[in-house]
Formats: structure tokens, sequence, C-alpha cells
């Protein structure tokens, strides 16, 4: 009798220790009427343009046998998320409640070298039962594809077919055009470029007018006119520059950066020849 009551326990701890692993002490054990809450998260777009805001619901259901107190929602992931309200202060038994958020993805989410990238958003839900006891957490994601704009600058026209510098006479203005395209569209002040160089002597102005403001080693020029998407638009520049006392030319190289949003979207180099003539 002894050997079979041995066996039995065996068997027993055979199915609950597998049991327990698999779906949680919430679930074996819940014949104290336990609270068992499950999650869902729903955004409304699998898509997001980098720096974008979106909307989404975490939908909380208690499916356990009585109600779940001092409920917590843990972001944990690379988004910044703000939700709209906090979480019900009580989930009474066979109750659901929504959580409406605000989630972005901020610029450092994804690196200079990545145009898109699938990122998991992920909560942690956590709370107690009427007694007080912490139940077992429960973590609910889902995954965004977070993509940049395909953005280039595709031509600088330096004054010539064959041309690879851009020729000033001394303190004489000289025009350089650049063309450039996105395959989204910008709205004005939101992009802009800066021209800089470790050569001072150095001064760019913009033919449209477009507001301009003096950056550590150049300049930045905001543009204020839409970037339509899939459109080549053409930008134009004057630049002045002074030959070195004593010399009879001067050459350096300016670094052309296109920004959006503070995302460094393209970046292109241009030789400078200053001549005394």
């Amino acid at each position: 009798m002894n050997v079979n009551k041995k066996w039995i326990f065996i068997v027993i701890a055979l199915v609950l220790i597998p049991g327990i692993l698999y779906f949680g002490q919430d679930s074996i054990f819940n014949f104290k009427k336990n609270p068992k809450i499950s999650a869902n998260v729903n955004v409304l777009t699998n898509k997001m343009l980098i720096t974008n805001e979106e909307f989404g619901i975490l939908i909380l259901e208690n499916k356990g046998k009585s109600n779940a107190i001092e409920i917590e929602v843990i972001e944990t992931s690379p988004y910044t998320v703000t939700f709209e309200s906090n979480p019900p202060i009580v989930l009474e038994k066979g109750k659901i409640s929504n959580i409406n958020f605000k989630v972005v993805a901020e610029k450092e989410v994804l690196k200079l070298s990545e145009i898109r990238k699938d990122i998991p958003l992920e909560f942690t839900v956590k709370y107690k039962n009427n007694e007080g006891k912490a139940m077992t957490p429960v973590k609910v994601k889902t995954r965004i594809q977070v993509f940049r704009p395909k953005f280039d600058i595709k031509k600088i026209d330096l004054g010539g077919v064959l041309k690879t510098e851009l020729s000033l006479k001394h303190d004489q203005n000289g025009l350089l055009m650049i063309d450039i395209k996105s395959d989204e569209p910008f709205k004005g002040g939101e992009y802009w470029i800066e021209f800089t160089s470790d050569y001072p002597e150095l001064e760019v102005e913009s033919v449209d007018k477009y507001p301009s403001e003096k950056i550590y080693g150049g300049y930045k020029f905001t543009f204020q006119d839409q970037l339509p998407a899939n459109k080549r638009i053409s930008k134009s520049f004057l630049f002045k520059s002074k030959v070195s006392p004593g010399s009879y030319e001067t050459r350096f190289t300016i670094n052309i950066k296109v920004f959006w949003r503070d995302i460094l979207l393209d970046q292109d180099n241009v030789k400078v020849v200053v001549l005394d003539l």
C-alpha cells in the first residue's frame, strides 16, 4: 500500500511541476480565487516614420476569479510612450480596461546606417490579489517597423560639366547649386542644410533668402518651403572667400550636411580653390 501511495505522489509531482512551469502558479493554484490578467496591445500602424507620433491601445482583461488591485504598467522598449490615462485602481473579475497611449520612435532608435528596422514595443503588467499578494507579471509585445526617409543629395553643380572643384575669385561671389530628393514630404522649417569648413574666411548666402545662422565652422540655412515626396528640387547658394595673405591661391574643403528633425540624412564634400586674379 505504501508503495502505491509513493507512486501516486510521484505521478502528481510529474503533472504539477511541468504545469506550474508552463501555465504559472496563478493558473494551477487558483483555488483561492485569484485574479488573472491577460493583456493585448494594438497600435494603429505597423510602420512608423522615425520621430512621428502614433497611437495605440493596451487592453487589460481580468479572466480570474477575483478582483485585481495595485495594477502597474511598465513600458520596456526603446520607444517613448505616453499614457493618456492611468491603469484602473481595481480591475474587477470579468472586466476589461482600455489604456490609450502615444508612442514615438526617437531618432536614437535607428543607427545612421539603418534605413528601417523592426523594433518591439513591450509592456509588463504587474498586479496583486485582494490580499496584497503579487501575482505573476504579464508581458505583452508587438513589433513596429521604424524607418527613416530615403534622402539623397542628387547633384552638386559647380558651374561646369567636368568641373571637380568650386573656383572662386578673391572676395567675389561664386554660385553653387544643389539638387535634393526625398521619398517622404518635408514640411518647411523641419529640414535644413549646413556648410562647414576649417578655413575661417568663408561666407555663404542663400539665393532664396532662407533664414540663416552662424554655426561652428560655417552656416546653417533652414528651408521654409515644403519638399514634395519623390520630386527633385534645386537649391542655390552664393559662396565668397579670400586668398590667404601672401598667397596666389588658397584651397580648402566644404562639408555639406542635410538634416531633418535633427537627423542627418546625407552629406557630401566640395573642394574649393580661391584665386587672386
